[in-house]
């Protein structure tokens, strides 16, 4: 085992980066980036994308580091209604909404896909254990928003809708402000 990795095993995060790994190593950077790749080779790291690692990909926090990864983003549309059992199968990938540009991240393990809005419709969502979960009712509207450009798939009938407050639904409704939108969830409630 080389000294390098012994240093990276020490490492008490499940991810780690490369500005992590150049504060305990005692080289330049091209030659750290030559080591890196070789651990990566043998298995002994997992790249997880461009300067991001892990030592184990199966304890990795998969909702945390997508929004480490891509910030301010926080865990929408389907992954927040299969969370909460309001969807009645869980998702392939995480959904995250963002301000920025849309983006899809694929990983050995994951894809993780960042689905832009509007600054205006950032909001609904809690911190949750180290990250930020919309409320049922918000990834609802956003995935009913997100369908209405075609950019998502919206099915009512594969959603538990009773484990939603309608109440609630009816008063983020009007804060997003789209007649298109009233007028489709307005029918289910």
């Amino acid at each position: 085992m080389s000294a390098l990795q012994k240093k990276i095993n020490e490492i008490p995060k499940p991810t780690f980066t490369f500005s992590d790994i150049r504060k305990i190593a005692d080289m330049n950077d091209e030659s750290l980036r030559v080591s890196m790749n070789r651990l990566v080779k043998s298995g002994h790291v997992t790249r997880i994308v461009r300067s991001v690692y892990a030592h184990d990909l199966a304890v990795v926090d998969w909702d945390r580091l997508a929004q480490e990864l891509y910030t301010p983003s926080y865990l929408s549309f389907e992954s927040a209604l299969g969370r909460t059992g309001v969807l009645s199968q869980k998702p392939y990938a995480l959904t995250l909404a963002t301000t920025l540009r849309t983006r899809t991240i694929e990983t050995k393990t994951k894809t993780i896909i960042y689905h832009h809005i509007q600054p205006r419709l950032y909001w609904g969502y809690i911190r949750e254990n180290h990250i930020f979960v919309a409320e049922s009712e918000k990834a609802f509207l956003d995935l009913a928003y997100l369908s209405l450009k075609g950019y998502a798939t919206f099915d009512p009938d594969e959603m538990n809708l009773a484990k939603l407050d309608s109440a609630k639904i009816m008063r983020y409704l009007r804060k997003f402000g789209n007649v298109q939108l009233r007028k489709r969830v307005e029918k289910l409630f």
